[in-house]
């Protein structure tokens, strides 16, 4: 882990997307939070490893602009870089009842696992500290290269890393490579950059449609090249990224990157021809998720409940529906049919949806989008 934090990472090109991958490797070290519980429920146990399976990064994440309240005051806004987090004012308190939860509560422990789950609350465990995991990317190793200052702002200002407007000059500081730049620039990239790429570089390519067999022919031989595609959620750590290693590539590089990524969100390897699919299905598909929940929000505005209202509800539904796919492991269909009960609302709704062929226009755009990736490869 100690190697994550000597780690010195370089994007050429500081689009959104590049950007919003550098936030989640700086934040997943710096989120402080506070985990409050509720007054009628009772403590979980102060045990990260008990936490209802989840990782601590995980439910760090989850607690992100959760608004809380405490009996000693009002909450009090802190300064954070890319967002504010909401703490409270005293926190010897909230750490006092822990150590009092805990000692009631030790008689249900097992060692280095947590209570029960039939002991457990569905409420987080109040813990009010600085989380810092070991490893976290320092902002000082993480350098930024593009032609002007307009993307480099994000960067140099908001992270706090270091900028350039000298793609080789990232080449000479770092050793984990992002190209992030559009795929038609990639080839000119990648000809500059080539002379000063060597055996200790890992280059990493988040272009759409530019294959390995392309990256690999375009570097020096032996060169260790993967691609990765992430989506947009990245930048609030809830993304999902596909990478794929090419031929000189070996397991220690792929498990350093996976730790880089993690802090985004979901992170897996897969064949490289299912990183089109990726971009069909999750990268453009973002769009299509909030092309449906304007939808659902205006559907609620026409039988009469305000706009925003409607669109902060249609949001957590769509949080909350996503969360249950994964954390349950149900296949959707089986939680789409536990919603309907016979005669009800939802089947109804649900015919109405089936009559406008949701599911197979959906479908279509996935194809569509894909076959769009596909074509950019080719050219």
């Amino acid at each position: 882990m100690e190697k994550l934090r000597e780690l010195r990472v370089g994007f050429i090109g500081a689009g959104r997307m590049a950007s919003a991958v550098a936030q989640a490797m700086l934040l997943a070290g710096r989120i402080r939070t506070t985990l409050s519980r509720s007054p009628e429920a009772p403590f979980q146990q102060d045990n990260f490893e008990g936490c209802h399976g989840r990782s601590p990064r995980k439910l760090l994440r989850s607690q992100v602009e959760q608004p809380e309240t405490h009996s000693s005051g009002a909450v009090t806004d802190v300064e954070h870089p890319g967002w504010r987090l909401r703490m409270f004012p005293s926190q010897d308190q909230v750490e006092n009842q822990v150590k009092t939860h805990r000692d009631k509560t030790s008689h249900l422990r097992s060692p280095g696992v947590g209570l029960p789950s039939h002991a457990r609350s569905p409420v987080p465990y109040p813990k009010t500290q600085y989380w810092r995991p070991e490893g976290d990317v320092q902002a000082v190793n993480i350098f930024a290269s593009a032609p002007s200052n307009r993307n480099l702002d994000k960067f140099q200002k908001t992270l706090s890393c270091k900028t350039t407007h000298s793609n080789l000059e990232v080449l000479q500081n770092c050793t984990f490579i992002f190209l992030a730049t559009k795929p038609h620039i990639l080839p000119a990239v990648l000809k500059e950059i080539a002379p000063a790429v060597n055996s200790k570089h890992v280059v990493i390519s988040m272009a759409a449609g530019v294959t390995l067999q392309t990256l690999e022919e375009h570097l020096p031989a032996g060169t260790k090249v993967l691609r990765i595609m992430p989506n947009l959620p990245c930048m609030v750590q809830s993304g999902a990224i596909i990478l794929a290693r090419g031929s000189c590539v070996g397991e220690n590089e792929v498990d350093l990157l996976k730790m880089l990524l993690s802090p985004s969100g979901l992170c897996e390897e897969a064949p490289e021809s299912y990183i089109d699919i990726h971009a069909g299905l999750s990268g453009s598909g973002v769009a299509y998720v909030y092309m449906f929940a304007e939808a659902l929000a205006e559907g609620a505005v026409k039988m009469g409940m305000p706009g925003p209202m409607a669109n902060r509800i249609a949001a957590q539904t769509l949080l909350g529906a996503a969360k249950m796919i994964l954390e349950t492991g149900e296949h959707p269909a089986v939680l789409r049919s536990a919603v309907c009960t016979p005669g009800g609302t939802t089947i109804h709704a649900l015919h109405e949806l089936e009559k406008g062929s949701l599911r197979a226009t959906v479908m279509n755009a996935v194809e569509a989008a894909t076959s769009r990736a596909r074509e950019l490869g080719k050219r």
